[in-house]
């Protein structure tokens, strides 16, 4: 999703042509912001700004915010980890330990005042330097982006997916949610303490990449930021897995698009499943040219600590390598933003990655576990059908804002609970199912999932 922002042309525009301090400098101050200027500021920066933004929420004011929240009277650390949406802090709740993460106050105003400024400085820049810029396609993108980004009970749901998968591995530990206190603007969960990669200057195992093969290829979820500060090493040797705000679920036959283009196998048809639109793109008919440059790389041998991506995808493209972010759906973005961050991580302390080696297991397996790939919503008037609509699993999550206000209307007086039957799916390993049927004068609306 972020990688996308730079589809943004004046965001590097002015910045490239700074001298290098002025670059550093201006780097940090975005990052020392919250919301998308932080946001922004990790891309100018290129993951090598390594403090922590500036916290807004003190102590006391957080301990004010929970007690009026949950009516609880709670401890809670000076010690504070800062975030471009919000803040941890360390408390105790009945003398339990916890971690609490609290958004920013006021921060989904300031994101819609800086979605509106970026949009001006978008036009204003793209009729200054010839190029085209789409309002309204940025202004949906940017909405829905960082709408996710802070709705704390979407981020708990996939932190406990997460936990779920990975409770009984000894190798990883993720954090359990408490329920009882997390909200959309809190999220209350087990205090976990490990040495987080950025402070650490080696690895002895590649644990962490299991984590990120294992909960996308096998169950479907991807989580979407894994950089340095979102995960850690217990003195166990156990990896912690932190942040989940990222998180996506990931349908079936992106998966096997993405298992067909590492094993190179029926690479055109790879490429369309995977979400790649190469037909609409100067790369049409050069699928096998691309997915060996794309892919390649990966699975040739170990990648080495000298290995650059996207330079070399630069040397080999130019200018136009940039054009396949205009035909990629965001989750392709966002999985490889992720991935790169973790081989970042390891390039940065001079440690080659056998990536060939640790997928392998993964593309002789059986396919992913989800069953069920596509949404299914038919309306139907005398019994004859007016709306037959099919959209991706990963509109699930938005399931109860499909409907028109009126049905929406009728699915809340009838009793009919959307988060219950979005549990029921994740629960069912997203087995075929009927989701619900619902009847409005002349009208019968049935919903399900195949």
């Amino acid at each position: 999703m972020i990688t996308n922002l730079l589809k943004i042309p004046y965001l590097r525009l002015k910045y490239k042509f700074l001298p290098s301090k002025e670059q550093q400098f201006w780097a940090q101050e975005l990052l020392n912001s919250q919301g998308l200027s932080a946001k922004i500021g990790q891309i100018l920066g290129q993951g090598k700004v390594t403090q922590l933004p500036k916290s807004s929420i003190t102590s006391k004011e957080a301990k004010k915010l929970f007690q009026e929240a949950f009516g609880k009277e709670i401890q809670i650390s000076d010690e504070v980890l800062a975030a471009s949406m919000g803040q941890v802090f360390f408390i105790k709740i009945e003398n339990q330990k916890y971690a609490l993460k609290i958004l920013h106050p006021g921060i989904k105003k300031k994101l819609q005042k800086e979605i509106e400024n970026i949009l001006l400085l978008g036009g204003y820049f793209s009729k200054a330097k010839g190029f085209s810029f789409n309002k309204d396609i940025f202004k949906n993108f940017l909405t829905e982006v960082f709408e996710e980004e802070t709705d704390l009970v979407r981020e708990a749901h996939f932190q406990q997916r997460f936990f779920e998968i990975f409770e009984a591995d000894e190798r990883f530990t993720v954090p359990r949610v408490i329920k009882d206190y997390s909200t959309s603007s809190f999220l209350t969960q087990e205090e976990v303490i490990s040495n987080l990669a950025k402070d650490l200057k080696s690895f002895s195992h590649f644990n962490i990449f299991d984590f990120f093969l294992n909960s996308l290829l096998q169950h479907g979820l991807l989580h979407g930021d894994l950089n340095d500060r979102n995960w850690g090493l217990r003195e166990s040797g156990q990896v912690a897995v932190y942040d989940y705000g990222c998180s996506q679920i990931v349908s079936e036959r992106r998966i096997n698009g993405f298992k067909k283009l590492l094993s190179n196998k029926d690479v055109k048809e790879g490429f369309k499943e995977f979400g790649i639109r190469l037909e609409a793109s100067s790369f049409k008919n050069k699928d096998q040219e691309l997915r060996d440059a794309l892919f390649g790389p990966l699975l040739n041998a170990p990648i080495s600590p000298s290995w650059n991506y996207s330079e070399e995808l630069k040397t080999l493209y130019g200018e136009k390598i940039k054009e396949l972010r205009e035909f990629t759906d965001p989750w392709v973005l966002l999985m490889m933003r992720s991935l790169f961050s973790l081989i970042r991580v390891y390039q940065d302390r001079n440690i080659s990655i056998p990536f060939n080696d640790l997928i392998a297991p993964y593309l002789i397996q059986k396919e992913a576990s989800m069953k069920a790939t596509q949404i299914k919503i038919n309306v139907l008037e005398d019994k004859s059908s007016v709306i037959s609509m099919t959209l991706p699993m990963t509109a699930l999550e938005n399931l109860d804002t499909l409907m028109p206000p009126k049905v929406s209307d009728k699915i809340e007086e009838s009793g009919i609970n959307i988060k219950e039957i979005i549990q029921k799916v994740y629960a069912s390993d997203f087995a075929p199912q009927d989701l619900f049927n619902l009847s409005i004068e002349a009208r019968n609306y049935r919903v399900w999932i195949e």
